[in-house]
């Protein structure tokens, strides 16, 4: 019984505590080995919370979001300006300053051989404009548009990494533009347009063709001098059955209410019953159902154009496009109510565009003349 007493004791006697340093070793009987317990936290002053409403800044250099790989292409500086650039305008901007850039990086692939920033020169600039002046036709105003572009893009991506020879753009100037040339369609034209659209509807019977669509998008873009953009990004929810609401302009303005004319109304209420139907969504769609593009309603104008031709002398032939029908409402809202009527209309906030819509055309100008004295 003692011994078992004994043994017992043994086995309650409390394990010996070595400590050395800040490591505390603990021994027990029959094992040799040790835990290490960790020592004891420092106190420290408890920083004051962050409040909700403070700003952390970022760093917000672009260049921090290319791999370094990727530091040395045009095309990732390109895809990166338009990401975070290139959005801020509406979404035919954007899509134009697309355009713009693919255009210059498919010459400078072809001269220089290589996308590399380094590669963008003054000189491959200036060469690209002329090019687009000579090689392709282009306007000087899409010239300049272009160049305002490259301007933009280039100083974006040299803040972020500067070019070996300098800005590309640097001291190149726009080119010098005219008055612009009146678009516009005499009465007599419009008259033989509609007609032809009327004519096309009895003669295009296929399912693909529309000619009661096609009539209601010549009738409404002239009858409300809507930009083309403007007109296909409309919905049906927006067409009251005498305006169209909240219409979304060029840039970021948006006009409350468009009136639309008798005529157009009644074209567009055919074109609803007829051919689209209630179903939500885009209010001129293509046969899938799906927002008309803009390629569409080009070629919707110029088979109501052809049409018109057939039977006239080539010296009289129409030239039509959206653009067309545009000019042609805004002039005849000016001289019929004036200019500021004509920019309400146009959805304009300033008077710099409003000019090259309303100016007479050269045979008003000559006949003018004529009649002075």
């Amino acid at each position: 019984m003692a011994k078992k007493t004994a043994t017992t004791k043994q086995r309650k006697r409390p394990a010996k505590k070595v400590v050395t340093g800040e490591v505390a070793e603990v021994k027990t009987p029959g094992s040799s080995k040790r835990k290490k317990k960790a020592a004891p936290k420092k106190k420290t002053k408890s920083k004051a919370k962050t409040k909700k409403t403070e700003l952390q800044p970022m760093d917000n250099a672009a260049v921090t979001l290319l791999p370094r790989q990727r530091k040395n292409s045009l095309v990732e500086w390109f895809n990166l300006y338009l990401g975070i650039e290139g959005r801020a305008g509406s979404d035919n901007t954007f899509k134009a300053k697309r355009r713009d850039l693919e255009s210059f990086l498919a010459f400078l692939l072809k001269s220089a051989g290589t996308d590399h920033p380094d590669q963008w020169t003054r000189s491959v600039t200036r060469d690209f404009l002329k090019h687009l002046e000579r090689k392709e036709d282009k306007s000087p105003s899409t010239i300049n548009r272009v160049l305002s572009t490259l301007r933009h893009c280039s100083t974006w991506i040299a803040s972020q990494r500067p070019f070996l020879a300098g800005p590309p753009c640097d001291r190149i100037d726009d080119l010098e533009l005219e008055d612009p040339e009146w678009k516009g369609l005499e009465d007599i034209e419009i008259t033989r347009l509609k007609s032809a659209a009327e004519q096309l509807i009895p003669i295009k019977t296929r399912a693909n063709q529309h000619p009661v669509r096609n009539y209601a998008l010549l009738t409404v873009l002239l009858h409300t001098g809507l930009r083309v953009s403007e007109l296909l990004s409309l919905t049906l929810r927006q067409y009251d059955g005498k305006h169209f609401k909240n219409v979304k302009r060029k840039g970021k303005a948006v006009t409350r209410k468009v009136f639309i004319g008798k005529d157009a109304r009644d074209a567009l209420d055919r074109y609803i019953k007829e051919d689209r139907g209630q179903k939500a969504g885009s209010l001129f769609c293509s046969k899938t159902g799906i927002e008309l593009q803009r390629q569409s309603v080009d070629e919707a104008l110029k088979a109501i154009a052809a049409q018109a031709n057939a039977s006239l002398p080539k010296k009289e032939h129409i030239h039509i496009s959206a653009h067309t029908l545009r000019h042609t409402f805004l002039r005849k809202a000016a001289r019929k109510y004036g200019i500021e009527y004509a920019k309400e209309l146009a959805g304009h906030t300033s008077d710099r565009y409003i000019w090259r819509y309303v100016q007479p055309s050269d045979a008003e100008k000559e006949e003018a003349v004529d009649n002075l004295f």
